[in-house]
């Protein structure tokens, strides 16, 4: 396969999966998500062994529609299900063989769908869980990540999501009034996660996955579109992945080596991320209240938006950082906090504070890797240098791994 093809089928599965299982999920029945589940990834895996010879289709939305389609319906009567299906779906079976995939339905489709997934009849977790599998495409083991949990744990909980999805959710629609608000919570988190995994990758060779991010942002101005769901929080949201995203173009150099925010080039940061960021935070200080994401969105715009690293305003962040606890008090916000204190107080003291959480983290790499940076800080190489072999011990990601034995290496006689 070209690289050309391989980079498509990669977007096109984060772009399209969630896309197409809300697209014939909201055609048939939600009682058949497994089998549509299997028909989408069945239509991939055939994309990657077909395009590899014959090249891209023309279309290539529509390809992986019509055979996602044609396997999804050949399961059916293969097992005999069709029969047993009541009438409105079994029509659904006979007509969908002949429509064509139709790019302007599936905004409406998704929505639908992120909805459906934050069922008030289940827990936030699994909401969460079922959002990113279903409508993002996420594995299992970043799934675990991206909530904290373990791998085994999460796949039983995704399994009794799904289950509760077939057989209480019945028709896919955006709710209205109280009900919409309710779950709009658990619609934003998913958006948040799904970008955050795409801002640091759990695993592989890439750190940064844009094809996550860019469907992170694209779903939330999905929902942007829809009156009912445009809020404070969802333009404070929006704001903080565009101040993030603002800075990609600098995160690696030319080699693919990870470059901390003290390291990048400034000036290759996206000028029309950033002001996009400012509108959208400012949008959002128009509400009286402050939320975890303006907090978040103003914390990335202090960070992106700062001349130079040696000029970010510290002492503000820090404040933020202690709103954002009192919202927010999770170990990792604690974590982003402390890094902050190091850059205030000195390492030592930073150093004194991370004790206090360092039982719900550690083993966590990140954790590890600030540890260590702290430890070096003071002059303490034995510290140091054992807590980012732990790090570089718990690194999946390629690149983040590389970074992390490439400073050990720099390290080595201290």
């Amino acid at each position: 396969m070209t690289t050309e093809a391989a980079a498509t089928l990669d977007h096109l599965f984060r772009h399209e999966y969630g896309r197409l299982v809300s697209l014939f999920t909201n055609r048939y029945s939600t009682a058949m998500i497994d089998s549509i589940e299997d028909a989408v990834q069945e239509a991939l895996y055939k994309a990657a062994k077909v395009w590899a010879f014959k090249g891209l289709p023309e279309n290539p939305q529509a390809w992986l529609y019509r055979v996602a389609n044609n396997a999804l319906i050949d399961s059916l009567r293969k097992t005999n299900r069709v029969d047993r299906l009541d009438d409105d779906t079994k029509n659904q079976v006979e007509e969908t063989q002949e429509l064509e995939f139709a790019q302007d339905e599936l905004g409406d489709e998704q929505l639908r769908m992120i909805f459906a997934c934050c069922h008030p009849s289940m827990k936030l977790t699994e909401q969460l869980m079922l959002s990113l599998k279903l409508l993002c495409g996420l594995s299992v083991k970043e799934i675990s990540r991206a909530l904290l949990k373990q791998e085994e744990a999460t796949k039983k909980a995704i399994t009794r999501a799904k289950k509760k999805f077939k057989e209480e959710i019945g028709k896919l629609e955006v709710p209205v009034g109280n009900e919409l608000e309710s779950r709009l919570s658990a619609v934003l988190q998913v958006i948040y996660l799904l970008f955050n995994e795409g801002y640091k990758a759990t695993e592989g060779e890439r750190l940064l996955r844009q094809d996550l991010c860019d469907e992170a942002i694209r779903l939330a101005f999905l929902l942007k579109n829809e009156p009912s769901c445009d809020n404070g929080e969802l333009q404070a949201l929006i704001s903080m992945m565009l101040f993030k995203a603002a800075r990609f173009p600098a995160r690696v150099d030319a080699k693919g080596r990870l470059l901390t925010l003290a390291e990048q080039d400034r000036s290759k940061y996206d000028e029309d991320m950033m002001q996009w960021g400012w509108k959208f935070l400012k949008e959002s200080s128009a509400y009286t209240y402050s939320s975890i994401y303006q907090l978040e969105a103003t914390i990335s715009c202090y960070y992106t938006t700062a001349e130079t690293y040696e000029k970010t305003n510290w002492q503000s962040i820090l404040g933020l950082y202690d709103r954002l606890i009192a919202l927010k008090p999770a170990p990792v916000v604690h974590m982003s906090r402390i890094l902050v204190l190091s850059k205030l107080e000195g390492a030592q003291y930073a150093l004194n504070e991370i004790e206090k959480i360092e039982d719900e983290l550690k083993g966590n790499q990140s954790f590890n890797a600030l540890k260590a940076d702290l430890y070096a800080d003071v002059m303490d190489w034995p510290k140091a240098r054992l807590h980012l072999q732990r790090a570089i011990s718990e690194s999946q990601n390629f690149t983040e791994r590389r970074f992390l034995q490439d400073k050990l290496r720099s390290w080595v006689g201290r």
